[in-house]
């Protein structure tokens, strides 16, 4: 099912949605269609309200079992420990030290930059990936995990482990990873001992990953499985970067925004190289 809210919408684009969903109030639609259908909806709503507002919610599988998207709103999605949430408008925000106002001495310019480097030179975070059996968190397992810490810009920290699991792999995941039963058997750790390691290295740091509801719904799963207690972290959803500046795909899928933006490394779907990928994605996607 999804809901979709709107303010300012032209009529046309208000009898193009009457074909798909129902109108319950002005402005307010809702209806069930496919995931092709909704993605068209979504796109022939930003392309045409103007400037108005727009706001779609939609089932997903996810651990909150929903997702959504704005356009032209000054309310924005934003991950918190792994949830999504909607962060409000502050109308009280303090003006951003980057857009200074005529004023400021040249000495006052400096030491603000000066502080501002040194607040970011601070600044680091763990991209994480993970390859499973399958989508269903509850009733697939986690086959492998890669991290990669960078502080400062440089690569200080990797770290790889395939997980044991006695569920048989499918061909498509054998295929897909060259990842097979026998390579977990001989290599693959107890999935205790790699949350164990893979949570002091992410504890208490940010966490970037692509979809990253995805990632952690599984290590939720698994922790809770387990006995172990998941740390606190700050988490950031390259996806939802690259659907803010990247425009003109077929899709958000982590290889098609690789190619946009002109990353020669392939999406090899084993977790440590997906991390190094997703470090140039970062990279690229921090010059636009």
């Amino acid at each position: 099912m999804i809901v979709v809210s709107m303010t300012n919408c032209p009529p046309k684009l208000r009898g193009d949605l009457s074909k798909w969903l129902l109108e319950i109030n002005t402005g307010v639609y809702v209806g069930h269609v496919n995931a092709k259908v909704r993605e068209a909806l979504w796109k022939r709503i930003c392309d045409n309200i103007k400037d108005g507002q727009a706001t779609m919610v939609f089932n997903t599988n996810n651990e909150q079992h929903m997702d959504f998207y704005v356009h032209n709103t000054s309310w924005h999605p934003v991950e918190f420990d792994g949830i999504k949430l909607m962060k409000h408008p502050d109308k009280f925000a303090p003006p951003s030290q980057d857009s200074l106002k005529p004023g400021f001495s040249d000495a006052a310019k400096r030491l603000m930059a000066k502080r501002r480097r040194r607040k970011n030179s601070d600044d680091g975070y763990v991209i994480l990936d993970i390859e499973t059996t399958g989508l269903s968190a509850e009733n697939d397992d986690i086959i492998e995990v890669g991290a990669l810490e960078i502080r400062n810009g440089e690569m200080i920290c990797e770290y790889e482990a395939l997980i044991y699991s006695e569920k048989v792999l499918a061909t498509f995941i054998e295929q897909l990873t060259g990842i097979d039963n026998l390579l977990l058997k001989e290599k693959g750790k107890d999935i205790t001992v790699v949350l164990t390691e893979l949570f002091e290295i992410i504890s208490g740091k940010t966490v970037v990953a692509y979809n990253i509801s995805f990632d952690l719904g599984f290590l939720k799963v698994a922790s809770e499985k387990n006995g172990i207690c998941m740390p606190f972290i700050k988490t950031v959803d390259l996806l939802d970067e690259a659907k803010n500046k990247v425009s003109g795909v077929d899709n958000y899928r982590l290889e098609t925004v690789a190619q946009w933006l002109g990353v020669r490394r392939k999406q090899q779907h084993r977790a440590l190289d997906d991390c190094h990928l997703l470090n140039e994605v970062i990279l690229k996607l921090n010059e636009l």
